[in-house]
């Protein structure tokens, strides 16, 4: 099951829910304030080889 982000539209808290893909724009509950989460697209790190990088920026560790 895949792990999908959540942003409380009542308080703003950010949070994370396994669901069915099937289930994942259907309603779901704040666990802070109870008010309603609508998902959010998260970001996440990919590692790179100090040798895929062209230069220092895009490195996510900012070396080569």
């Amino acid at each position: 099951m895949p792990m999908y982000e959540y942003k409380c539209e009542k308080c703003g808290e950010v949070f994370f829910e396994l669901r069915r893909a099937t289930e994942r724009e259907e309603p779901i509950v704040c666990p802070d304030c109870g008010g309603e989460g609508k998902i959010i697209f998260s970001t996440f790190a990919q590692g790179a080889s100090p040798e895929s990088c062209s230069n220092k920026g895009d490195c996510p560790s900012g070396s080569t």
